[in-house]
């Protein structure tokens, strides 16, 4: 098996989430490649920072090429709630 086996594939993730009290009823997405869920979430709050966004994340989904679907991986977003609560 060489290094490059070795290395995790990028798989597609989408974020939904909310503009804010002015679009509240407006929900939008972004969608990243990356290698794992944290990465994705990693990817998307650096973005939030950078352009010094408020927003509520709502979802994080993986896109499962096989099934042709997107399967929720929004736990991680209540183990990050708890663990700021900690």
């Amino acid at each position: 098996m060489t290094d490059k086996n070795k290395e995790p594939k990028l798989s597609e993730y989408r974020i939904k989430y909310n503009a804010g009290a002015d679009h509240a009823e407006i929900d939008s997405y972004h969608y990243y490649n990356a290698k794992t869920s944290e990465e994705a979430l990693d990817f998307h709050f650096s973005m939030i920072e950078k352009h010094q966004l408020e927003m509520q994340t709502i979802s994080l989904e993986k896109y499962n090429p096989y099934a042709k679907e997107w399967e929720d991986k929004s736990e991680i977003l209540r183990t990050q709630e708890l663990e700021e609560h900690e």
